[in-house]
């Protein structure tokens, strides 16, 4: 069983490696002519919350995933499971919302990646840039109608609770020697979610 700070760990860990999966697709399709290596960034801008939210849900699917993988093996991983809905103190039918969010978001959002693997590998073309700019519109929308569900599904009390707890989880604790953060970008391009000011 995790403990509060692992989870946090893991949290902040799983937003750094899908801040650098979002840098690489990009760095790679920047590269016109001559390769720029990626730099890395030690005071990085605020994350919206949009994709706090975005990230979130993600970080709750993996706990779930992982979860079932280790009562696959004969453990326990409800302590895995539980962790963040433990923190917030809800009860299984709000955080029950939250669960079907993750799930929806990140099949949507791993058939988008899927479809951008194949525009890369497709190679450069004219069209190439607006399909992955295409892409990262859908993802948008997909975290928004999430966002939006969650919204209409929970009272105005537990959204604003949700939002001030993704907001504190997410945000950088001062450590003896912390990494840089690299400062990604979007499928297309576009900004990406770097981690939250403290």
């Amino acid at each position: 069983m995790m403990d509060r700070k692992s989870i946090y760990t893991l949290g902040r860990t799983f937003l750094n490696l899908m801040l650098l999966a979002t840098a690489l697709p990009h760095t790679i399709a920047a590269q016109t002519t001559t390769p720029q290596p990626t730099r890395l960034h030690s005071k990085v801008g605020p994350v919206s919350l949009v994709h706090l939210y975005w990230h979130f849900l993600t970080l709750q699917n993996y706990l779930d995933t992982k979860s079932v993988e280790l009562g696959s093996n004969g453990k326990d991983g409800s302590g895995l499971r539980n962790n963040l809905q433990k923190q917030l103190a809800w009860s299984d039918e709000d955080y029950a919302f939250v669960r079907t969010s993750s799930v929806r978001l990140t099949a949507e959002l791993k058939d988008l990646n899927t479809q951008a693997a194949l525009i890369k590998a497709a190679g450069e073309s004219s069209s190439s840039h607006e399909q992955l700019q295409a892409l990262t519109v859908q993802r948008e929308t997909n975290i928004n109608s999430e966002i939006t569900f969650l919204k209409q599904s929970l009272p105005p009390d537990k959204i604003r609770a949700f939002e001030t707890f993704l907001i504190h989880f997410f945000a950088p604790k001062v450590l003896s020697s912390q990494p840089s953060s690299t400062i990604g970008s979007s499928i297309a391009g576009q900004p990406a979610p770097t981690a939250v000011q403290k």
